[in-house]
């Protein structure tokens, strides 16, 4: 029996035939092909069978089901106008790769040029990741944008460089006199005011004097079809800002870890993986992004101490954490710590409720992938120095193994 509807279907065959499909493994199998039922379609038969497979034959007794579905996803020109520094800078990049295995259409446009030293850092040295995939990668100075990409034309354009509105304004005047379709924008849940009432969630009072509020303001009058993404912290392969890097430095050096107040702070660290799958939903997804502000975040709160105890897990190492007062010791925390030093917390309720995301980061696990690379890069057995540190830790009288 089978039903089948156009753009969207969903089949199901079902028998009782020992000969229905040539699977020999005897439990949960799944199959997974691509049609060209409409513009662009994804079929999936996932077969379920109550069998006993012999060594000399395959014999099915019970009945055996499957469902074939097939949605359409309408293949998209993509711009993503990409930082060049910055924690910012691995959006783009994880972003550009996904969309590719999607069958999109990439363009990354990076500030500045291909040969400065930068490009040599993570993610930009793995650009050919994404030439590899199909995509295209381009420099220069994106207020010059139409001019770089050589008059191409885009449905969709992620600025992930921006931080106000003059850099971002020629962007967003651009897309729209181009006739670009939907325009993204990468924010930052930095502009949420601090709350008595953690977590933040989209609504939320911001700073009316943060650069990128300015932004959001002006996209939302000028599109019609729009979406923002509040990020915070970001760990995954090719990220080039110290976040957990900072405990590891300590960690492995068996050093104490001085965390400002008293570690029990709440905050957020996404995979880069999680932030790309939000951000392609939404292209995939236009109308229930639209006119949307999300959290780009995981669904899951960290504390400051947690932090630095799911790091020495991951280098399977002891940890010492010290806490201290910023003002009693004389140091500035913004300069001595990598994280804020209050709840900084926010919820993916949008994104969850709007586009049917769902977060995949495991913090134990990603640690683990960042501290093999750690490794590997040779970083446990660079020469640092601590000074910083030093002066916490005399101010608390704690000694430090040399």
């Amino acid at each position: 029996m089978a039903t089948i509807a156009s753009s969207s279907s969903t089949v199901l065959f079902s028998a009782s035939s020992s000969n229905l499909l040539p699977f020999s493994h005897p439990s949960t199998s799944r199959l997974s092909f691509s049609s060209s039922l409409s513009s662009s379609s994804s079929l999936s038969i996932s077969p379920t069978f109550l069998s006993h497979a012999s060594s000399s034959s395959r014999h099915f007794v019970n009945q055996s089901a499957f469902s074939v579905s097939a949605s359409s996803v309408e293949k998209k020109k993509v711009l993503i106008v990409n930082t060049n520094s910055g924690g910012h800078a691995i959006i783009g990049f994880y972003f550009a790769k996904e969309l590719l295995g999607a069958g999109h259409s990439v363009t990354v446009l990076t500030v500045g040029e291909e040969g400065s030293d930068k490009m040599k850092k993570p993610p930009f040295n793995r650009f050919s990741e994404i030439v590899s995939a199909g995509g295209r990668t381009v420099w220069g100075n994106p207020s010059e944008v139409g001019s770089v990409v050589g008059g191409e034309v885009f449905d969709v354009v992620l600025d992930n460089n921006g931080k106000d509105l003059e850099t971002v304004r020629p962007v967003i005047d651009w897309a729209k006199s181009s006739g670009v379709n939907q325009f993204l924008f990468i924010s930052s849940a930095g502009i949420y005011k601090q709350t008595d009432e953690p977590p933040h969630v989209e609504g939320d009072v911001v700073k009316a004097d943060a650069g990128h509020v300015e932004v959001e303001k002006y996209i939302e009058e000028t599109f019609g079809s729009w979406a923002v993404f509040r990020p915070q912290y970001m760990i995954g392969s090719g990220n080039n800002k110290d976040c957990e890097e900072w405990f590891f430095d300590r960690i492995v050096r068996d050093r104490p870890v001085p965390i400002p107040g008293s570690g029990l702070q709440l905050s957020n660290i996404t995979h880069a993986r999680d932030l790309s799958s939000m951000l392609t939903l939404a292209v995939e997804k236009p109308e229930a992004a639209n006119s949307t502000i999300f959290n780009c975040v995981s669904d899951r709160a960290v504390t400051l101490d947690g932090i630095a105890k799911l790091c020495a897990q991951a280098a399977g190492r002891p940890v010492n954490i010290v806490h201290y007062d910023p003002k009693a010791v004389g140091v500035d925390a913004k300069k001595a710590f990598p994280f804020r030093t209050h709840h900084f917390y926010a919820e993916p309720r949008a994104a969850k409720s709007k586009l049917g995301w769902e977060s995949t980061t495991n913090l134990p696990e990603d640690l683990k992938e960042r501290f093999e690379e750690y490794v590997k890069i040779g970083r446990d057995k660079k020469s640092i120095k601590f000074e910083v540190d030093d002066k916490i830790l005399e101010a608390l009288k704690v000694p430090v193994s040399v």
